[in-house]
């Protein structure tokens, strides 16, 4: 059976916008599997942050609701950015107690001790440079034309699919109809549809 994978990413969603559209999103097309991947803009979204408490209730939510609907969880951790760009993007960050890094590191340590399947996306990201170089897996002026340094190239969106479909065979996930929930990094910004790494995970295997 062929495997149908849903691209359920919305740019600029916390958890809050999460919860609020999982009904319509998630429990409506009744999957076997969600792939949730949440987090970024929750700690770094100028104006749209949520405390760390609040994250972790919001997230627990999510995966209870995913349970509910009798559906299996893969968690992916948060990706680092090439902060410079990001401060570009959003001056506001500049002015937080803590570098970016640091406001995402705690919600990653939380999300590896949950004890349930998890996909190391931050691991994939953060195994090519950060900076300016060609072959980051982040958008930035030399593989993209933009100084973006947050979301995935096209070769960044297929190594997450890759890094998904290892977890979920890892892990022994049913992946015949799969939701992935989430935010920009999900929805792909700045890629064609085909190069998202739903689209990409749709393909593997």
């Amino acid at each position: 059976m062929a495997r149908l994978v849903y691209n359920a990413g919305i740019p600029g969603d916390t958890t809050r916008e999460l919860l609020k559209r999982f009904h319509r999103d998630v429990a409506e097309r009744a999957p076997e599997l969600v792939i949730l991947w949440a987090g970024v803009n929750d700690r770094l979204y100028p104006g749209h942050t949520v405390e760390p408490a609040e994250f972790r209730r919001n997230y627990t939510a999510l995966l209870d609701r995913c349970r509910a609907i009798g559906a299996e969880v893969l968690i992916g951790t948060l990706p680092p950015q090439y902060v410079p760009y990001l401060i570009e993007q959003f001056p506001e960050i500049a002015a937080y107690p803590e570098p970016p890094a640091e406001r995402l590191a705690p919600a990653n340590a939380w999300l590896r001790g949950l004890g349930i399947p998890l996909a190391d996306f931050e691991a994939v990201v953060a195994g090519r440079p950060l900076g300016e170089a060609e072959d980051s897996f982040l958008q930035n002026v030399s593989n993209s034309g933009g100084r973006d340094g947050l979301h995935l190239t096209a070769e960044g969106a297929a190594a997450v699919a890759q890094c998904a479909f290892e977890a979920i065979r890892r892990h022994h996930l049913p992946d015949r109809s799969i939701v992935c929930f989430g935010d920009s990094l999900t929805y792909g910004t700045g890629l064609r549809r085909s190069e998202t790494y739903p689209a990409r995970l749709a393909l593997l295997g």
